[in-house]
């Protein structure tokens, strides 16, 4: 019960925050969320080399993808290096990014809970909670990144 006053008290208090970074329409914060984005991305392919089958040891995220096709975990890792391909090479395709990474927040959870039905036990490890959060933390990232509306904080008594 305390862990959920913790993660109330941190959205309450990171929301004004991320709120004021997504009304800004300065090239150089567009490019910095970019970065970041970038960053969430890169890191959820590189978590996937680490072990994601047990906390002590295991296979690693690739390996159980390509071991257990039906989990869809493998689609989860074309994803997103499909995403970081279209944030590199084309500007066009910046929404089509966000509902991705929206798709591969549903796709890392149905298939965590597919490969633990599979394996016939939990497979959790730091590697893989890392991951469910980074893809999360991804939606807000990408979020602000893509807002256009400078305005956003009028909309909110909170900043009236």
């Amino acid at each position: 019960m305390f862990i959920y006053v913790i993660i109330l008290a941190a959205v309450l208090v990171i929301s004004p925050f991320v709120l004021r970074i997504a009304s800004s329409q300065k090239k150089e914060t567009k490019q910095q969320l970019k970065f970041i984005f970038l960053f969430i991305l890169s890191a959820q392919i590189l978590l996937g080399f680490l072990n994601w089958e047990k906390f002590s040891s295991g296979m690693s995220g690739l390996e159980l993808s390509f071991a257990y096709p039906t989990s869809f975990l493998g689609l989860f890792f074309i994803i997103s290096t499909l995403q970081i391909l279209l944030l590199l090479f084309s500007k066009s395709f910046n929404t089509l990014v966000v509902i991705l990474n929206f798709i591969n927040s549903v796709l890392i959870f149905f298939g965590m809970i597919r490969l633990s039905n599979i394996l016939g036990f939990q497979a959790v490890s730091l590697s893989s909670i890392a991951a469910v959060f980074l893809v999360l933390l991804g939606n807000i990232i990408a979020l602000a990144y893509i807002n256009k509306d400078k305005n956003l904080l009028a909309k909110y008594p909170y900043f009236k």
